[in-house]
């Protein structure tokens, strides 16, 4: 017999040795070893889409810090440039509802004797267009605040989006006052005190406006949680954003019309054309539009793959990563006091965010309980299919719930297109 005859032997009496020790058989081995090809491959998979939904937040930011501070392109106009955004985002929708069918909104009532109209007059007038408006005016104060303050100063601005969140949520009654609410509140306005009274280059009319974006922010996730959460034709985030982006272009050109003036916008784009060229000013006023619609892409797709669990600490891990990113691209800097008033911050949407998975896996157990219990009366006929307790987590934002019984939803701050983000993910993620 030759060595590697001995050797496939040995093998082959090693491995039946390990079976009868395991209990396992040969294709049971197989099919352990083909389930950790396929961990590999998803946690591969998810990884990716981390580090995408990470390099196109992170683009945006920079990229419109750049563009509009007057200490590098020095474009002054936000407000029209953001409109631009939403034009090529409608498009990029346009498209994805074109070439996959499945993202398209369908009426339950479709295929019923008498179906209802999907989309009605009433409402886009008292539905789409209040979150629209509340949208937009997040998103381009966001941007607007970039002339005057740091990127750094401005994301931790809009950490504060959570204070807002949850006092509209206490406001229109979609979470439950409770002692550890207000005291999460309490902290966290304490920690954005900090980082205010710490900012060494603070500019009063940037942080008003970074502030206001952080209110209309919390006040559009209100909207949506009462208008918009469950509608059939805002199933998912491209057919929110076909559905919005009109508004808040129109929106934000009306409100640029007003602040910025249309003959200095038209002069503005004159010297942008002539410094850079047709093709690389074009490039400069719709490069971000795509940049967010492939956030929302990443986003809404890690979301589909994974959880709102984690969604959230992603989430708490890019705006480190963006402060940090802003001191070596724009070399902004960071006193003792800021960096105190960024961790108060922080662990407070840290322990929201435990808070909601906490009470996500309650919710989760007692489904699963209520399953168990129809199982027990009437077998296999009267209780659903068992599912693993994440399965249960991840699907409950889908489900649909009475707005009295809504909840608020994990939070992680963002940049000013981030918010675009959490609006058109609204239906679908929260």
């Amino acid at each position: 017999m030759s060595d590697s005859e001995e050797l496939e032997l040995e093998e082959a009496v090693a491995s039946d040795f390990d079976d009868e020790e395991t209990g396992l058989t040969g294709d049971s081995r197989k099919k352990y070893r083909e389930a950790d090809r396929n961990v590999v491959r998803k946690i591969f998979f998810n990884a990716m889409l981390i580090a995408l939904w990470y390099v196109f937040s992170l683009s945006i930011s920079i990229y419109n810090k750049w563009m509009f501070s007057g200490d590098h392109l020095n474009f002054p106009f936000p407000l029209f440039t953001t409109s631009l955004h939403m034009v090529v985002q409608f498009f990029l929708a346009s498209a994805v509802l074109i070439i996959f069918p499945r993202f398209r909104p369908v009426s339950p009532s479709a295929n019923t004797a008498h179906p209802k109209p999907l989309m009605t007059p009433g409402f886009y007038l008292t539905r789409l267009i209040p979150c629209g408006t509340t949208t937009s005016l997040d998103i381009g104060l966001g941007n607007t605040s970039l002339r005057y303050i740091t990127l750094t100063f401005y994301t931790m601005c809009k950490s504060s989006v959570l204070i807002f969140v949850l006092a509209f949520a206490l406001l229109f009654r979609l979470e439950k006052p409770s002692l550890v609410l207000v005291a999460i509140i309490t902290t966290m306005t304490l920690g954005v005190l900090l980082m205010v009274y710490g900012e060494t280059a603070f500019h009063a009319l940037g942080f008003a406006l970074a502030m206001s974006a952080s209110f209309f922010s919390g006040f559009r996730w209100a909207l949506t949680q009462i208008l918009l959460l469950h509608h059939p034709a805002t199933s998912n985030p491209f057919a929110t954003l076909f559905l919005l982006a009109p508004i808040m272009f129109f929106t934000l050109l009306f409100i640029a019309f007003i602040s910025e003036g249309p003959s200095k916008i038209i002069v503005g784009l004159s010297l942008l054309v002539h410094d850079h060229g047709i093709a690389t000013a074009l490039a400069l006023l719709v490069i971000p539009g795509s940049l967010a619609f492939f956030m929302i892409a990443s986003e809404f797709t890690l979301l589909q793959r994974t959880s709102v669990v984690t969604l959230s600490i992603c989430g708490i891990f890019k705006e480190v990563i963006t402060i940090s990113a802003a001191g070596i691209v724009f070399h902004d800097e960071l006193s003792a006091v800021n960096i105190s008033g960024l961790l108060v911050t922080i662990s407070c949407i840290a322990c929201y965010n435990y808070l909601k998975v906490t009470k996500m896996r309650k919710e989760a157990r007692r489904k699963l309980e209520k399953r168990d219990d129809g199982h027990n009366r009437y077998g296999d006929e009267g209780a659903e299919a068992a599912e693993p307790l994440m399965t249960v987590m991840n699907s409950e934002p889908h489900r649909s719930k009475r707005h009295d019984d809504a909840t608020t939803p994990e939070f992680h701050a963002g940049s000013a297109e981030d918010s675009a983000a959490a609006a058109t993910t609204a239906s679908s993620s929260r």
